[in-house]
């Protein structure tokens, strides 16, 4: 019996094709796949196929009779994943910005039994990683080693409530994948964000290149408004999970302040405030449960939704937090799935590109059927336990074919939108 996966050792969006020959003909075999995250978490599929005629069973060829997914699909075993360690389960995957192992086994109903390490990398070897704080900015920067490293386009990110350690595995990969210099921006001393400090971040990094914007989630929002409100020229934007107005500060722990979340000339932006009488009852349930035993590895995410989608009634407070997103003057692509249960991004998406009809004819908006608040990389596990899924939203199956829908088309836009002649060089 051979098992045969390739590529066995590349970055994290190519999907490694598992073959298992040399079986009996329709001999059954279980592949078990494990990987340690980047915070410490254990993550297992476990799945059974029937080989052929020929003994040959594969994951672009079989479907499992029984396992972790259904269907003929390559990257199955491996968003399908899930904590093996049911107490405590991580909220999601933790992606690395360097690399991960995965150990594949393979047992067959013979007794016959063989493993292989499958090695995935957000960053290739030729990406260098850098750090450094600047005036109250945290920058994370991936910048491919070699000559050109100046002429390079950047792509500046900005994070969601998560933080840069969300979003740096995806920095990394894009830097590897499409040749770019990205660089993540964090506030390191303000818990608002003035936008200034992300046009302040553009600029410094725009001199000469080509510059595109990427942001997530809570991020989008000031991204959007520093584009539009200080006029920094760029050449693409992307935001995923999008909004179209400036809302109320997130809650840390309690209740939302009630302050905006973001600034513009030491001014906080107008803003639409959440109700926090729906966020009482699950801040009061999370302090009780915690108090039980176990109860510290519960996951301290409250389900939002509700409350932006009754903001989104205040036609008054919408109206005065609108993002000026028809001031920006670069083609912006629009990405959210319909089942985000963090807020309405699909909503805001369409309503971001709404806004901006009568001045570009070449934004895109992608909109995933089923799909949660959580789009990274391919190939990242998207199931998890029932509370994480409650938070995040979305179908496991869903949210995957989103992820792999959203980098194939990000990358395609930012490479034609970034590179002078259409054509980038990824690092490899």
């Amino acid at each position: 019996m051979e098992l045969i996966i390739t590529p066995g050792d590349g970055l994290v969006d190519e999907v490694p094709h598992l073959l298992v020959q040399g079986l009996g003909a329709h001999e059954q075999v279980t592949v078990r796949i494990d990987v340690t995250d980047a915070a410490g978490a254990v993550w297992r599929s476990v799945n059974r196929y029937r080989a052929d005629a020929r003994g040959v069973a594969g994951t672009a060829l079989t479907a499992p009779i029984a396992g972790s997914y259904t269907g003929i699909d390559p990257s199955g075993p491996w968003w399908s994943m899930t904590p093996v360690h049911r107490d405590g389960s991580p909220v999601t995957f933790t992606a690395s910005d360097d690399a991960l192992t995965w150990t594949v086994w393979c047992a067959a109903d013979s007794a016959r039994q063989v493993r292989r390490t499958v090695v995935r990398r957000w960053r290739a070897r030729r990406v260098g990683r850098t750090e450094r704080d600047d005036q109250g900015l945290r920058l994370l920067e991936y910048a491919p080693r070699g000559a050109g490293h100046g002429d390079r386009p950047v792509v500046l990110m900005v994070p969601g409530a998560g933080g840069p350690g969300a979003v740096a595995p995806t920095a990394a990969l894009l830097a590897s994948r499409c040749g770019f210099t990205t660089v993540v921006v964090a506030s390191t001393a303000h818990a608002v964000m003035p936008v200034e400090h992300i046009a302040r971040a553009v600029g410094a990094v725009a001199t000469g290149r080509r510059v595109g914007v990427v942001a997530f989630s809570l991020g989008t929002g000031g991204a959007l408004a520093a584009l539009a409100l200080a006029g920094v020229p760029v050449h693409a934007v992307v935001a995923i999970a999008p909004t179209h107005v400036i809302w109320q500060a997130p809650h840390r722990g309690g209740p939302p302040p009630k302050t905006s979340s973001w600034t513009y000339r030491d001014v906080p932006l107008p803003y639409v405030p959440v109700r926090d009488t729906l966020l009482l009852p699950q801040l009061a349930a999370r302090t009780l449960l915690r108090r039980l035993p176990g109860g510290l590895s519960r996951s301290p995410a409250l389900r939002l939704r509700r409350t932006y989608q009754s903001g989104l009634r205040n036609a008054v407070a919408v109206r005065g937090a609108l993002i000026p997103v028809e001031d920006i003057t670069a083609p912006l692509m629009a990405i959210a799935g319909t089942d985000d249960a963090v807020w309405p991004a699909a909503t805001m998406a369409r309503a971001l590109l709404a806004r901006r009809r009568a001045v570009r004819s070449d934004d895109v908006l992608l909109v995933h059927r089923g799909a949660g608040h959580l789009l990274r990389p391919p190939l990242v596990p998207t199931t998890v336990d029932r509370t994480a899924a409650l938070v995040s939203g979305g179908t496991p199956q869903a949210t995957a074919l989103a992820q792999s829908e959203t980098w194939a088309a990000m990358t395609a836009f930012l490479e034609r939108r970034l590179s002078s002649d259409g054509v980038t060089s990824g690092a490899s």
